[in-house]
């Protein structure tokens, strides 16, 4: 009687690896595609909206919503108050109330829902009303836009389970009075020494004012002699208050030799408040220079050496003429 052989672990290990693979590809091809008109894309227009209101007074106005995607979506409204923490001037959405002098989100009334038919825009109405002790000074809230997923509006800020599809408008409004207006430049640097360029600058702003602030002016660069160089302007964006704002510049310029003066001047607010800074940097191609420098006393050397072989051989031939003029003379 024969014996019958086990089977072979590794024919058995191919056979399932072989069965996964054809899994695998049948899966592939009739899995349904995620198609780009599925995701609900929504325009806010505009991104953000100023407006003066006085203590007591209402404003009617506005804004619009644009629906990008292939079908027609329901968005909730959501206001809410918000706090910029880095320095590029990213609101980030408070969920609770918050107590703060700049918050207007409950300034505001909005309707709940709107739907908008696919690649429509619809208008959404508001009705700001300005409490009759409002600071004078800038008040600010975050409208958004969130797709529809039957959450209740009221419970959106507590759950913000979707606000990694919001987007929308930030309202700015401005009550009239007497604004402290005041800021500061943080940061002004560029690296002290710089063998090539091109030169980069950083640039921080504080904004120490009752109201938002948009700093704009220019940064000139003296050589040494005091001749201006370049100049360029220098937008620094919106700075909301207390806030801070980074930005940078750049001097494409890629060969200098020597000290340089950059002055900043940022000019601020409706009271002329005008900012300015400078600093001494250096340009220069030290190793270039150093290498060039090398070469050249290089060269030297060899023509020197050349040159004190050629009198050397001068002055032993004339010894050796002198000699031979020596001996004639004697004889």
């Amino acid at each position: 009687m024969t014996k019958s052989k086990a089977p072979n672990k590794f024919h058995i290990l191919n056979l399932v690896f072989s069965v996964s693979l054809v899994l695998s590809v049948f899966n592939l091809a009739f899995a349904p595609s995620a198609s780009a008109d599925d995701a609900s894309t929504i325009t806010a227009i505009p991104p953000r909206l100023e407006l003066n209101i006085k203590p007591g007074e209402t404003i009617r106005t506005q804004v619009k919503v644009r629906n990008e995607s292939s079908n027609t979506q329901t968005y909730s409204i959501t206001l809410t108050d918000f706090v910029v923490t880095d320095d590029s001037g990213t609101p980030i959405p408070i969920l609770s109330d918050i107590n703060t002098k700049y918050a207007a989100s409950k300034w505001v009334i909005t309707p709940d829902l709107i739907p908008v038919d696919s690649k429509k825009t619809q208008y959404v109405n508001l009705t700001i009303t300005a409490p009759k002790n409002a600071a004078p000074g800038g008040h600010y809230a975050l409208l958004t836009y969130s797709p529809y997923s039957g959450i209740k509006p009221g419970d959106m800020k507590k759950t913000g389970s979707l606000i990694g599809q919001q987007t929308g408008t930030i309202l700015y409004l401005t009550v009239p009075g007497t604004i402290k207006q005041n800021a500061q430049i943080t940061r002004f640097r560029t690296d002290k020494f710089n063998e090539m360029g091109p030169v980069e600058f950083e640039i921080k702003v504080k904004n120490l004012s009752d109201i938002h602030l948009s700093p704009k002016g220019k940064l000139v660069i003296k050589d040494f002699l005091g001749t201006v160089v370049s100049t360029q302007e220098v937008t620094m964006g919106n700075i909301f208050p207390n806030g801070l704002r980074s930005d940078s510049a750049t001097w494409n310029k890629k060969w200098g030799y020597g000290k340089y003066q950059a002055s900043l001047e940022l000019a601020y607010g409706t009271a002329g408040g005008l900012l300015t800074a400078t600093i001494f940097f250096w340009l220069f191609p030290i190793r270039l220079v150093t290498y060039i420098l090398i070469l050249i006393i290089s060269l030297l050397s060899a023509i020197l050496l050349v040159r004190n072989r050629q009198l050397r051989h001068q002055r032993d031939l004339e010894k050796e003429v002198e000699e031979l003029k020596r001996e004639l003379e004697s004889k």
